[in-house]
Order: C-alpha cells, then structure tokens, then sequence
C-alpha cells in the first residue's frame, strides 16, 4: 500500500511525493476525506514511504510480503476509534485492536468508521478516542526510534477525540519529540478541533471519477452494468460503492423499510389505524443498531433526492436502481417544492439525533409521525 497504489487523486500524489523526495515534510498535516475517498489508505501509503526505503523493501516486495507485513514496523503508530466488545469488556485501548485494524486497513484501505466498528463487533457503539490513549502514544513516540529514523503515528478517526484527550494530543504536536511525524485523517474538517487543525497542513481528498470506482468494482468481481449503477450513486466514493456492491442484501432491506414507512405515511392521514402500524414499523428501526439505523438514514436521503430528481424531469442525473421492483417514478411526484426541504432536514435531524445517542423507538415514532405529515402537503 504505496503512493502510486492508491486510486485518483493525482495532484494531490504529486505533492506528496514531491515533499517526500525533498524531505521538506510537514511534522503535522491532516487529510480531510469526507467518505471513502482514501484518505486512511493514503495516510498510511504516505507513512510507509517515510519509513521503507526502496533499498530495503524491494526484499520484502520480492518474496511477496502481503499489505499488513508493512504495517507492523515499529516505528509506525496507529490512534483510532474504539469501544467495548465482547472481546473487550472494559477500558478498551488500541493495542486490544491493533491486528484487526492491520487487518482492516490492508482488506478495508477505503472503509469508514461504521465499516470499522462492525468488524470488532461494536456495532452499536460511536467509539472515541480516549485521554489514556493519547499517555500512551507520547510514551511510545518518546522512546528512541527503532530504526535510527523517523517516527510516524497515524491518528484516524479524530473527531471522535473528546476535549480533553484532544488538549492532551495538542501538547503532544506543539513540542513533537525529535523526528515524528502525525498524519491525521478526518471525515469532516470542521469536527477537527480548532487548535489541532490550526498546527496542520491540510488537504482535502477530491471525489474519486466514477470510471475508476467502475474499474475497481469490476476488477473485485462486480458486473459491470451493476458497477455502472454503483459508481454513479457512489457520490466520488469508493468506500460508499464498495459497501453497496458487498452489502446488496443490506440495501434490498434498507429498501423494504423506507417503503413500508411511505406507505404506511400515506395511508395514516386517511386512515388512524394506520398509526399503530407506524409504530410497530418505529420498533423495528428502534431494535437495530446504530451504525444501521444511520446507514438507512442516509440511503433513505438518497431515495428521497432521487426521487425529486425523478419529479423535476432531470433524467440524465438519476441514478435510481431499485433492489425491490419499487417504481420510483409513481412516488416522485409526492416530493415536489412544498416538501422536498422539509423532508431532507428531517433525514438529517434524526440521524444527527442517531449519532448523539437518542433512544431509537422514540426517535423513529417521531420520524414517522412527522413523515406523515410532511408527505401529505401539497405542490406550492
């Protein structure tokens, strides 16, 4: 997992590779990608090329090292997101997780933080980055390098740093020890704590073109009138296509649900009985764990946008395949001016409610009664 390894991002490579060949090399610069861009394969792509020299990695490379063997060289560090599991019931660090995080970043290189707690089996957890976590690190980086060189940690998942753990790392950037380096990764710049972003260099990842979200679908086995699908509905994200393409199943589901709830919203303004199957369907959605109540959020959002694309009559720019036979282009002309914006706040509201751990039964009774509501306005 190497620089010329990873996927688009063309100007971006050159300057990193520039810097690299010039040695003139931020000691803290933070790569903002929004949803499965690559920013976590490029960190680390960035930080191996720090601490392999050609001369002593053509070895590994020639007997056909896999990606991970890379990954365990003892001057690279990793700080990500963790949570309890059943395999860690109390005061979890990373070095519980460190295999499987190799693991995941040479399988899952443009996986997001969902992807990463399902695959420890926290699925129904945030997880954060912790005060301890960061006393650990700065008592890893201030022993001396085990190569004679540089030092790198590859800090993921940031956002979920807290305030303290975030001042605690702060002071840890400001006096770096001698020849370290910190290479961040953030889905959204602006969860990055002001002082921590202010001592970095940033770059932003672009979206990815869809031919090559094409290519890679195609070459992982995808067929390839499906990886057009994908790659168009993927919104520049590989890491977005990859989840649809391996979780078709998931999406199909996603699918049913998010029509039982229409379905259900159109008949309850005629019909009062309705409501009680509205709040068996809130029940459902209130038993599944977080990271799929979010998912079904955001595919949820999705429809939604494609269905208003549909009821403007923009053709060229839908991207609609449904899993389930649903005819989008019946629904379409109930989301129209009067509505749209009101039902897209709504999406986000809740899963910004999702995220900040609001009870689920609750939360998608509210979704439903208010879907409701929404749903049966008329055209301004």
């Amino acid at each position: 997992m190497f620089i010329n390894q990873i996927l688009g991002q063309e100007p971006l490579k050159e300057k990193l590779i520039s810097s690299l060949k010039s040695n003139q090399i931020p000691h803290s610069q933070c790569f903002i990608d929004s949803s499965g861009r690559g920013g976590l394969a490029l960190a680390v792509a960035v930080a191996l090329e720090m601490l392999w020299d050609e001369q002593s990695l053509t070895p590994h490379i020639n007997k056909g090292k896999e990606a991970s063997f890379f990954l365990e060289h003892p001057d690279l560090h990793f700080v990500f997101p963790v949570a309890t599991s059943v395999s860690v019931s109390n005061k979890p660090k990373c070095s519980d997780y460190i295999k499987q995080f190799r693991s995941f970043v040479s399988q899952t290189p443009y996986g997001g933080s969902n992807d990463w707690m399902l695959s420890i089996g926290s699925e129904n957890k945030q997880g954060n980055i912790s005060v301890d976590e960061i006393d650990i690190l700065f008592k890893a980086l201030n022993l001396k390098s085990f190569s004679g060189g540089a030092k790198v940690c590859v800090l993921w998942g940031v956002d979920k740093l807290n305030i303290q753990s975030g001042n605690k790392l702060l002071k840890l950037i400001e006096e770096p020890p001698n020849k370290t380096f910190f290479i961040f990764v953030v889905a959204n710049e602006l969860d990055l704590l002001p002082t921590i972003k202010s001592r970095c260099q940033l770059s932003s990842l672009k979206p990815l073109n869809t031919d090559i979200i094409k290519e890679e679908l195609v070459r992982k086995g995808c067929e390839e009138n499906l990886a057009v699908f994908y790659a168009a509905n993927a919104e520049g994200s590989l890491g977005k296509a990859l989840e649809s393409f391996q979780n078709i199943e998931q999406q199909k589901e996603y699918e049913i649900l998010f029509v039982q709830c229409l379905r259900g919203a159109f008949k309850a303004s005629g019909n009062k009985s309705v409501v009680i199957d509205l709040m068996s369907w809130a029940n459902t959605m209130g038993s599944l764990g977080r990271t799929l109540q979010k998912e079904f959020l955001l595919y949820s959002l999705h429809f939604i946008r494609q269905a208003l694309l549909v009821s403007y009559q923009t053709s060229t720019l839908v991207h609609f395949q449904s899993l389930t036979g649903f005819k989008i282009e019946k629904f379409a002309p109930f989301v129209h001016s009067g509505n749209a914006q009101e039902l897209i706040e709504l999406l986000e509201e809740t899963c910004y409610a999702v995220d900040r751990n609001a009870n689920g039964k609750i939360l998608f009774s509210d979704f439903a009664l208010r879907m409701t509501r929404i749903l049966n306005k008329k055209e301004l």
